[in-house]
């Protein structure tokens, strides 16, 4: 075969595995747009399942304040989720294309339909036979089963696509692995074409010193290019560790904290500060900075920044006069504004500063736009998280812990008492005379007592302690490594420290006590029925004594006879 066939076809070879280093980001990109519409659908879905629940909730609540007190005023919140839910089911039929999801979507709106035409029902007793006949039929607790129905549906579909988002994400981190492990191969294959060019030239060729030096700007073409796509990969996979990383995060300011760890890496030799609204939505906070970020404002409003008062990015400085934001130290400095929306809401905002952001560097401003997209979907999600974190585990009136989150917390801490051999006391509180408050001030003067007594109990417990409403007038307080007699001096104080706080309602100031029962493992129970149940009959005991009194429970015979069989074999 003659040297010009050979040359010709390596040079052949070259070419295709260049055109196919050249394709590889437009396969990746595909790839990653279409993960990232993925997981836009299922974070869709997830907010409006969580609308859905917010709504039925609120129609529940309405025909609640309703039945109670027959205003029409009441039902403003039914009528609106009787308006919504029907636009909510809709666009979550829209969302939800499989035949498995349009199923459950199915499920979900009979339970629906089931849950309003009680409320309905409700309300129509409620105006036509009075409040008897409605709260008798509120008793057979149909709407309860529904509602608890709903909630298990909706959890089951938050699940799911929690689960398909993680999903999304593997396939992300795979994406970027399969592109990097392309990129290397190629770069390895031209590598070994080049240099067997290059060695032949060199031994034949000598004498074309023009073809030599087309064959090494080739070589460097091809270096160029492969280092540009390994830069692409690289960023790809760690943004994909970002998004991955935001999915574990617990809360907003540990999210800015993984944002404030990768960002360095993710935009090398630039600078910049990430601002989130805060909870008042007055202003936006820094929440993390990198680089060189001295002078850099604390806090600034939105219309300090015209990338939030236009809603897309704003490039400033470069000695082009153009618009400067008013929170800039510097505003000849580069500079590259970008607000984090997701859903249309602005939830924050990032800044970035460097050299070269204003005039050319189209692509690296056009990947920082795509990176501020994925950050805002990302803290978006991070909140709708906690949201529902703090929404299962807190009651909405006293902000105190419930009964659900009770129960885990006492069964972990008896399994650790149970393990250290420490003493765990239980306090069960009720307010005395709670319906006759309700009765002679009214609903909203008994729950300005609940919140003034939830406030005196976070107000007087240990940073360890739980205080939890376990439903009405009754609450719970759990003291870790607490024993009777101390239990005892604390159930006296939060007796005394209630007594003390009256409530001024309406001008009139209104006061409550309370009667405690006190239980503490050991000695009156090892299980957490157990425990509480001693608790429980303490406060009945105290009940019957006249209220506004400290009781103890009585100790069970089983669990005195095992702590006798500890401190036997302790030697005690």
């Amino acid at each position: 075969m003659k040297f010009e066939t050979k040359i010709k076809i390596a040079a052949g070879a070259i070419i295709l595995v260049m055109s196919t280093v050249a394709a590889l980001p437009m396969i990746v990109n595909r790839q990653v747009t279409t993960v990232m519409s993925e997981l836009r659908s299922a974070s869709n879905v997830e907010r409006l399942q969580l609308t859905l629940l917010e709504l039925l909730l609120n129609a529940e609540t309405a025909q609640r304040g309703f039945v109670i007190t027959g205003n029409e005023g009441f039902l403003d919140p039914y009528h609106a989720a009787v308006l919504a839910i029907p636009a909510t089911q809709e666009a979550l039929r829209k969302e939800m294309k499989g035949a498995n999801e349009l199923a459950r979507a199915v499920a979900i709106e009979r339970a629906t339909a089931a849950k309003m035409q009680t409320v309905a029902r409700t309300v129509e007793l409620r105006r036509r036979q009075g409040v008897a006949q409605a709260a008798a039929y509120i008793t057979l607790g149909t709407g309860k089963v529904q509602m608890d129905l709903l909630r298990e549906l909706i959890g089951k579909e938050l699940g799911i696509y929690a689960q398909a988002r993680a999903d999304l994400g593997d396939q992300l981190l795979a994406t970027s692995d399969s592109a990097a492990t392309a990129s290397l191969v190629a770069t390895i294959t031209n590598i070994l074409f080049l240099a067997a060019v290059l060695a032949a030239a060199a031994r034949v060729l000598r004498q074309r010193d023009e073809a030599e030096r087309k064959a090494k700007a080739a070589a460097g073409q091809a270096q160029l290019t492969t280092e540009r796509i390994t830069l692409q990969n690289d960023l790809l996979f760690r943004s994909a560790e970002l998004m991955h990383s935001l999915e574990l995060a617990e809360s907003t300011d540990e999210s800015a904290g993984v944002i404030a760890s990768y960002l360095p890496r993710l935009l090398p030799n630039l600078s910049g500060s990430l601002y989130l609204y805060n909870n008042s939505r007055d202003i936006l906070e820094r929440k993390a900075g990198w680089g060189d970020v001295e002078g850099e404002p604390d806090i600034i409003e939105a219309l300090d920044c015209w990338a939030l008062r236009r809603g897309s990015p704003h490039a400033s400085g470069g000695g082009d006069g153009g618009l400067a934001c008013r929170h800039l130290q510097n505003p000849e400095m580069d500079r590259l504004c970008l607000p984090l929306v997701t859903q249309g809401d602005v939830i924050g905002c990032l800044t970035v500063t460097g050299g070269g952001l204003v005039h050319g560097a189209e692509d690296q401003r056009a990947w920082i736009g795509q990176l501020a997209e994925q950050l805002g979907l990302a803290l978006s999600n991070v909140r709708l998280r906690v949201s529902l974190r703090q929404q299962s585990i807190i009651d909405p009136l006293t902000q105190l812990y419930n009964r659900r989150y009770m129960d885990e917390v006492l069964k972990r801490e008896l399994a650790r008492s149970s393990r250290n051999g420490a003493p765990l006391s239980v306090l069960v509180l009720d307010l005395d005379h709670f319906k006759r408050i309700n009765d002679t001030f009214g609903h909203e003067a008994g729950d300005a007592i609940l919140r003034k007594v939830a406030l005196t109990l976070r107000e007087n417990i240990r940073s360890g302690d739980v205080a939890c409403r376990m439903g009405g007038e009754e609450m719970v307080v759990l003291l870790p490594e607490c024993g009777i007699e101390n239990a005892i001096k604390r159930a006296e104080t939060l007796r005394l420290a209630i007594a003390a706080n009256d409530v001024l309602h309406q001008g009139q100031p209104i006061g409550a006590t309370a009667s405690i029962g006190v239980a503490s493992y050991p000695e009156h129970g090892a299980s957490v029925q157990a425990l509480v149940h001693a608790a429980d009959l303490a406060l009945y005991e105290a009940k019957h004594s006249g209220r506004n009194r400290v009781r103890v429970a009585k100790c069970d015979p089983l669990a005195t006879s095992a702590l006798n069989a500890l401190d036997d074999a302790a030697g005690i």
